[in-house]
């Protein structure tokens, strides 16, 4: 069971970093900035919701597991974080990008932060795992 969540803890983790750190920033280099955004803007809902269909499984194959209080808790963190990136961070700065630029980019700024605070857990989340 530990050897499933780990599993999907480190796809997750991979999927994260290779789209922040080389698909997105490799679509803003090669294609026009609206181009680029409107693409990153169909590919966030996914990567969002392939997030909480892992974190979903992780927390119910660490329950059932018993990984213990803190990788537990970190999940759940996890959890947090996506929803609110899918259901408030994503569908605000989606309407404010139209309207009001500076607010959306804002939002867009912790929506990075976020992101990354995200992909910290996960990997903290890993090493826990590999340790056990």
């Amino acid at each position: 069971m530990d050897k499933l969540l780990l599993s999907l803890l480190s796809a997750y983790l991979g999927l994260g970093t290779f789209f922040s750190f080389v698909v997105a920033p490799t679509l803003f280099r090669v294609l026009d900035k609206a181009q680029a955004g409107g693409v990153v803007e169909r590919l966030f809902p996914i990567y969002f919701g392939i997030g909480i269909g892992i974190t979903l499984v992780s927390l119910l194959l660490g329950f059932i597991s018993g990984i213990g209080k803190l990788p537990y808790v970190l999940l759940v963190l996890a959890l947090v974080i996506l929803l609110i990136l899918e259901f408030y961070i994503l569908p605000v700065s989606h309407s404010l990008k139209q309207t009001d630029y500076q607010a959306f980019l804002k939002y867009h700024g912790i929506s990075m932060a976020m992101n990354l605070a995200l992909l910290l857990l996960v990997f903290i989340e890993v090493i826990i795992l590999l340790r056990r």
